[in-house]
């Protein structure tokens, strides 16, 4: 070998896919501090600097500017951190970094090489060319170990020629601080004096620095020393805890609603060719209209393919609806557009409701941003009937509990009207199971149990039973007989099919379980035993002795699960518990146990009745729950016949 071909080697054996670089002196005093997993144990990172700036110019165009410094203290982060991703709308923006560093544990900055930067199609619309513009800009950071410091600036500037200027709006959320501890976070909006911004702090009484200089306004937000959030079971989301920002230059809601309404009617107007051939492919010549109203709104969600982006990712214009019509999918503006066309087809009247979907803090201010999903209502001489034609294992016009959270603001033209969602849609949420067994002398245990779920029940078990092979049944079905008692055996099984929407589910299994009751001389102890199917219940209980945060509730809805057991023969009842009923603002609570002639019959029932409970109640629900669990409370004795 030549010693210039071994040096050849050696240098690209040795060159690492990283530049050493020098940063300024402020940026290497911030990223050298001494923080560790010992000041934040249960810490991956800490945020030593964020902040983001919306400069506003006269014209009206919004340049978007981030600037973020994170330290990583275990090894979780190098994984969490290594690759971030911005998202952005192709169309109308373009991501420019300005610095992009490592600060290795030794000290050293490093920079990522040119293919570190990579530009990809949002994951939700890889099969979906209408929505190619959603992008990621995507950067993998070299050099990542515990100890190591990752420093990011960039800018989101608008495109020329964006069009129109006077269309855009600035509207959007911040929070402060999280589940990462934060050393300094800042935002900033700078804009025109004559530039209006309206804004609201939730959950803190901070007010911001405002300057003016030169006709220009700097409205600027700064927090220091934020402390990191522990994560709890059932805690309410961080948009409760943390303070939290909203903004707007919507002067009304009046001019929001108009802002949405007008581009949704613009491409529900665009409507030529969806109608006829719609009226070409279908046949429901004859109905009413509210059943019409209701097939329509079940084709749409059946044929045209949901694409899962939230409301707002790609702005609020839907595509027309001849192009959702052409291309067979869309998203929730999209279908809207498409449903509302058909409907005016045939004479039917509707308008779209933007919803909250989420119990977040609700701010009076016109922000457009606090709405995530938008669902539309058709109004009827004896009611309106409203639909989501999104949802692939509920019925279009059973709008789930989750889209009901929060509030609601109905697009009537002129007016819209704003009010908690869940005084707009009323729908029946239960679930139910009913047992009936026999326990023989043996203590083995045989019966049947059936189950109902209508709406969100009915939409998780559709979800778990839809496509299900074989082996996958069976298994779901081995694990359901589990709950019941240890080696329960599965006897037979039966699904209603889980494609009827406008149906409950009906799900049941035959079962038998030896050595269910434990048998002590003449006595036998029996437990109550529980509801074998996972759907019908809510899965909630309040584990810890006390907590930090408000706790969320399940479903606002009822589950119930009623057991009929008959008695083996020659055995009495020696001990049966005594009712357990709990009543409050938050939940109805009850376990009742009868005593017929040869068998016992117990009822458990709970229905929430609110969706968060505070700190100083929470107590009250953990007793409750202590109760319902309590042996003394599921325990049934049996004594031999003398």
């Amino acid at each position: 070998m030549s010693r210039q071909f071994a040096l050849v080697v050696f240098l690209l054996l040795t060159a690492h896919n990283s530049y050493s670089i020098s940063v300024p002196e402020w940026l290497e005093t911030l990223a050298s501090s001494s923080i560790s997993s010992e000041d934040y144990p249960d810490a991956s990172v800490v945020v030593l600097l964020d902040h983001r700036i919306l400069e506003i110019d006269s014209a009206g165009a919004a340049q978007g500017f981030v600037e973020q410094c994170i330290k990583l203290v275990d090894d979780r982060a190098k994984d969490e951190q290594g690759d971030r991703s911005i998202r952005f709308d192709a169309d109308r923006d373009t991501v420019i970094f300005e610095a992009v560093y490592t600060r290795q544990a030794d000290g050293t900055w490093i920079e990522p090489e040119q293919d570190a930067f990579t530009i990809t199609s949002a994951p939700e619309v890889q099969w979906a060319s209408a929505y190619s513009q959603l992008k990621q800009q995507n950067v993998s950071f070299p050099g990542l170990a515990v100890g190591a410091v990752i420093y990011w600036k960039y800018k989101v500037v608008p495109k020329p020629g964006r069009d129109p200027w006077q269309d855009d709006f600035h509207s959007g959320i911040v929070t402060f601080g999280g589940f990462e501890p934060v050393i300094s976070q800042i935002f900033e909006i700078n804009c025109d004096t004559s530039h209006v911004i309206s804004y609201e702090m939730q959950n803190s009484g901070y007010l911001p620095v405002t300057t003016i200089d030169s006709g220009r306004r700097r409205i600027r937000w700064e927090f220091k020393a934020l402390e990191q959030l522990k994560s709890e079971p059932n805690m309410v989301s961080s948009a409760h805890l943390v303070p939290r920002l909203v903004y707007t230059s919507f002067r009304d809601w009046s001019e929001l609603g108009l802002y949405v309404g007008e581009k949704f009617w613009k491409s529900v107007e665009k409507s030529r060719f969806a109608g006829l051939e719609f009226s070409q492919l279908t046949n429901y010549a004859g109905l009413s209209p509210k059943p019409l109203a209701q097939n329509i709104a079940f084709w749409v969600q059946q044929n045209i393919r949901t694409v899962p982006l939230a409301l707002g990712v790609v702005g609020y214009q839907p595509s027309d609806a001849d192009k959702v019509w052409a291309n067979r999918y869309g998203d929730v503006r999209d279908k809207l557009t498409l449903l509302s066309a058909l409907l005016g087809q045939y004479g039917i009247e509707s308008y779209p409701v933007l919803m909250q979907s989420s119990n977040a803090p609700f701010s009076s201010l016109p922000v457009l941003d606090q709405f995530n999903h938008m669902i539309l209502a058709v109004p009827f001489q004896e009611d309106t009937v409203f639909f989501d034609p999104i949802p692939r294992f509920s019925a279009p016009y059973e709008i789930g509990y989750n889209r009901t959270q929060g509030m609601s603001c109905q697009l009537i033209h002129g007016a819209p009207i704003i009010e908690p969602a869940k005084e707009l849609v009323h729908i029946e949420r239960r679930a139910s199971t009913r047992m009936s067994v026999t326990l023989d002398t043996t203590g083995t245990l045989n019966g049947r149990a059936d189950a109902e779920a209508v709406a969100d029940y009915a939409n998780i078990a559709r979800s778990t039973f839809s496509d299900q092979k074989q082996l996958e049944k069976e298994i779901y079905f081995q694990h359901a007989a589990s709950r019941i008692g240890q080696g329960c055996e599965v006897i037979q099984t039966d699904i209603s099919d889980p494609g009827l929407l406008t149906q409950p589910i009906h799900v049941s299994l035959d079962f038998s379980c030896e050595g269910f009751a434990v048998k002590q001389g003449d006595l036998m102890l029996v437990d109550l035993p529980v509801t074998p199917f996972t759907f019908t219940v809510s899965g909630f209980y309040p584990s810890l002795p006390e907590v930090t945060y408000p706790v969320e509730l399940p479903i606002e809805g009822l589950t119930e699960t009623t057991v009929v057991m008959t008695l083996p023969k020659g055995y009495s009842v020696s001990y049966l518990p005594s009712a357990v009923l709990v009543d409050n603002p938050y939940l109805e609570l009850g376990l009742v146990p009868k005593k017929l002639e040869d068998r016992i019959e117990w009822t458990q029932r709970i229905r929430y009745k609110s969706d968060i409970v505070p700190v100083d109640e929470y107590a009250t629900i953990r007793k409750s729950f202590e109760e319902l669990v309590s042996p003394k409370n599921r325990l049934l004795v049996l004594e031999r016949t003398k």
